[in-house]
Formats: structure tokens, C-alpha cells, sequence
């Protein structure tokens, strides 16, 4: 696994770089062995001044795995709170592509199954 943070416009204090790369690495733990080659990029900035003067810090996330590419953004008051829906929209994201997976994988073997049994 490989993580990669960028800080734009933002000053990043080391304390929050490593709990924002702790709580944005969980979501790897739902892909299983295919985590070891994921690469992770995040990327934190401040947020842009069109109303939003409450909200100073964006998060975006690219988690790419083998030929899949899932992106999550958030735009928070607190890198930490930003980090936390980030890593909510990731998980939600990889739960979804995982379910889909299984799911045409059933209707493979289901639809070989009847094409089997068409000579009784």
C-alpha cells in the first residue's frame, strides 16, 4: 500500500498528517490482499472562499487498484472530520464495486449452469 499526501494552500502539521493517513487507510482493509499494491492519493487544500468561510479544509481522495479508480471529497471545518466522511464515501464505494463483483459473478455461473443442463 501506498500512500501519497499533498498539501495545497494548507499548512499541514505532522500530527495531523499521520491521523489523517491512519484514518484513510482503514477502507483498505476491505480489499484483502489487493490493498498490498493499492495506491492511495490524498489531497488536502483549503477550501475555496465562495461562501464557505466556516468550511476551511477539503480533502480528496484517489484510491487506485489495479485498473479501478474510487474518488471520495469532502469539505469540512476540521481536516479530521473531513478525513472521517472521506473515508465513509471510499468505504461505501468499494462496498458497492464489491457487491457488483459477486453479483455478475453469480449470474456468470448461473447463466453456464443452464446452458449445461440444456441437453437433458
Amino acid at each position: 500500500m501506498n500512500i501519497i499526501i499533498k498539501a495545497t494552500k494548507y499548512k499541514l502539521s505532522p500530527e495531523t498528517e499521520a491521523l489523517i493517513e491512519k484514518k484513510l487507510a482503514a477502507p483498505l482493509r476491505l480489499l484483502g490482499e489487493a490493498g498490498d499494491t493499492a495506491l492511495l492519493e490524498i489531497e488536502i487544500k483549503e477550501a475555496p472562499p465562495e461562501g464557505r468561510s466556516s468550511e476551511p479544509c477539503r480533502i480528496v481522495a484517489r484510491l487506485i487498484i489495479h485498473d479501478k479508480v474510487f474518488r471520495a471529497e469532502a469539505v469540512k471545518p476540521t481536516p479530521e472530520s473531513a478525513a472521517d466522511r472521506v473515508r465513509g464515501e471510499l468505504e461505501a464505494e468499494i462496498r458497492r464495486e464489491r457487491g457488483r463483483t459477486r453479483r455478475l459473478l453469480k449470474r456468470g455461473n448461473a447463466a453456464l449452469k443452464r446452458m449445461l443442463r440444456f441437453g437433458r
